[in-house]
């Protein structure tokens, strides 16, 4: 994986596509994304760490076997490295594909609701719903916080609570039918 010497939206976009664009299964590209995340290069690990993001969000569970690593990650990076783990984060919860891996991730989701950074708190929010979404036993912690942001949260946490309630709703209604 090439890393521009400054990640801008475009590059993110650009490498996206370079990704998705290459044939299933991707393998020499998912283990050079694995390798950049384990990086000691701070800037690489970011950049790796927003690819991840990015490419879950357009194919979840397209980095499902490396779900262990991607918890494992979130629990490892620095806090000045606050970017790229709201990044793993997200990664993480779009790739889980197990309880155990959910509830996993679920105990360093709910720090990063607690943080200082609006940011971080953001993803978080994000994070538990779309845990929530495929683990029941998370929906009434996710709503409670979704409600409570929807209401009372910075114009980001707003936001995200009303897109992600949304969300949320669609699962349980979809469960309830079944």
């Amino acid at each position: 994986m090439v890393i521009p010497r400054s990640w801008k939206r475009a590059d993110a976009v650009a490498a996206t596509r370079d990704f998705l664009g290459q044939s299933p299964p991707r393998r020499a590209a998912v283990r050079d994304l694995m390798t950049e995340l384990q990086s000691a290069n701070p800037y690489a690990q970011r950049c790796a760490a927003d690819l991840a993001r990015r490419v879950s969000a357009r194919e979840p569970e397209i980095l499902r076997e490396h779900a262990d690593a991607l918890i494992k990650l979130v629990g490892e990076l620095p806090a000045e490295l606050w970017q790229a783990r709201g990044y793993v984060t997200m990664a993480a919860a779009l790739n889980t594909s197990t309880r155990a891996q959910r509830m996993r991730l679920a105990v360093p989701v709910r720090a990063l609701a607690a943080d200082e950074r609006v940011s971080l708190r953001a993803i978080a929010l994000e994070a538990l719903a779309t845990l929530a979404v495929a683990e029941p036993e998370l929906r009434e912690e996710a709503m409670l916080l979704l409600e409570r942001c929807r209401r009372n949260g910075t114009a980001a946490m707003r936001m995200r609570a009303r897109r992600m309630l949304l969300v949320l709703l669609a699962a349980e209604k979809k469960d309830s039918n079944y």
